[in-house]
């Protein structure tokens, strides 16, 4: 599994499950920044579309919480 955390240069900069970075110089059609990408049977990277929306909906629930956090402090 990667996931894009960025693009350069037309390239994705992704991180594996190891947290180490994984440069690619092609990406699955569509594929964009925070995409989950997986090896298919064949071999080709796909975008997980599943795992990709779980990753994100995780993403903007700790975004909230911390928010929410903030703010209770600074109306205290």
């Amino acid at each position: 599994m990667l996931v894009i955390d960025r693009i350069e240069e037309g390239k994705a900069v992704c991180e594996d499950e190891d947290g180490r970075q994984v440069i690619l110089d092609r990406m699955p059609e569509g594929a964009s920044e925070g995409d989950v990408l997986m090896y298919s049977e064949e071999g080709q990277l796909t975008v997980d579309k599943q795992l990709t929306r779980i990753r994100r909906e995780k993403a903007v629930a700790l975004s909230q919480r911390i928010h929410g956090r903030r703010r209770k402090e600074n109306t205290t």
